[in-house]
């Protein structure tokens, strides 16, 4: 699949926020600060990482099916190999924890399974009957209390619209809208960030992370109306980002095209970190070093990772071994 220089660097300015928020999470728990104002990054992030999935969905040349397998096989090796350094070198879960709940970052991969799979059912529909289903779905399912974050159900769900929107975004030219009502957008950015700054226990971590069910609330009903009016700033936040994302090739390209294993390795090292109380005293100082010590060894590592490709592919290649090492770091690439 061609690369698009524009999504790629999406990617890469979704997974430095990503890395950044994990990173908050972490510290706040060790340093004890307030990391309430961190919530409006929860506004567009996972929403748009599910966004550009749907993106590149819809311009694979590999099936739906092909995809979900090779994602899941992915998600299960790691989920398996994660929870025995969790559990017996970290020692901060217990061994008998359930394996169906996903691992810290791990939700995402199987999300992404189960969205890869929705494929199916509606990509021979247009948009507008599709969204509007998946947004009705996406609200609704609150009120089923069966249906809960094991195997990452309701975030599935929960996701669909952006998904969706992905998916059909060249079909009904988002960036054009984006671009379109930008002065609007702009404006509404900036009255909800002001509204937000002096509101920000209004919506709780609960209600942004779109995992919970409503009955894990004392009142369902008021937290079906906060989800409603989450989507419409969801929505608004992320077409302000859309608006602001370079198109020429940078620094955000290269970390565009790499998120899945940075990803991957930021969660291990951040639950690292934390458990073996690698911090300075200063808090600031603290979550600063933090961040950026987990992004350099992330990329260092992806560094390596390529290294060890090229280098046992190049040997193998030499000696005739027609099943190569390249093509197994590139199935986890």
């Amino acid at each position: 699949m061609k690369r698009i220089l524009y999504f790629d660097n999406l990617k890469g300015l979704l997974i430095l926020f990503v890395i950044l928020v994990h990173t908050i999470t972490v510290c706040s728990s060790h340093f004890g600060f307030d990391r309430s104002v961190f919530k409006i990054i929860m506004f567009f992030l996972i929403p748009l990482f599910i966004f550009t999935t749907g993106v590149f969905a819809k311009k694979s040349k590999r099936t739906p099916l092909k995809r979900a397998i090779k994602l899941l096989i992915i998600y299960i090796v790691l989920q398996i190999l994660i929870t025995i350094y969790y559990a017996y070198v970290l020692h901060i879960i217990s061994p008998t924890k359930s394996i169906l709940i996903p691992r810290f970052t791990l939700w995402y991969l199987l999300t992404c399974v189960y969205l890869y799979l929705a494929e199916y059912l509606f990509r021979n529909y247009k948009f507008k009957p599709v969204f509007i289903t998946s947004l009705i779905l996406a609200l609704l399912i609150g009120f089923v209390k069966p249906i809960n974050d094991t195997l990452s159900l309701t975030r599935t769900i929960t996701d669909l619209p952006f998904f969706v929107l992905g998916y059909y975004s060249e079909e009904i030219n988002i960036l054009k809208l984006t671009k379109k009502y930008k002065p609007i957008i702009l404006a509404l950015t900036i009255l909800i960030t002001i509204w937000f700054l002096f509101n920000r226990n209004f919506f709780l971590f609960k209600d942004t992370y779109l995992k919970y069910n409503y009955f894990s609330y004392r009142t369902p009903g008021e937290c079906f109306i906060k989800r409603c009016l989450i989507y419409i700033v969801v929505f608004v936040y992320s077409s302000f980002i859309l608006n602001i994302v370079p198109k020429g090739k940078n620094f955000l390209t290269y970390l565009g095209t790499r998120t899945l294993i940075l990803y991957i390795l930021h969660g291990i090292l951040l639950k690292t970190i934390y458990s073996l109380n690698l911090f300075i005293s200063n808090p600031i100082m603290g979550t600063i070093i933090v961040y950026f010590l987990v992004l350099f060894l992330c990329l260092v590592i992806e560094y390596l990772f390529n290294k060890l490709n090229k280098i046992i592919t190049k040997d193998f290649n030499k000696i005739h071994i027609p099943i190569t090492f390249n093509k197994f770091l590139n199935f986890i690439k």
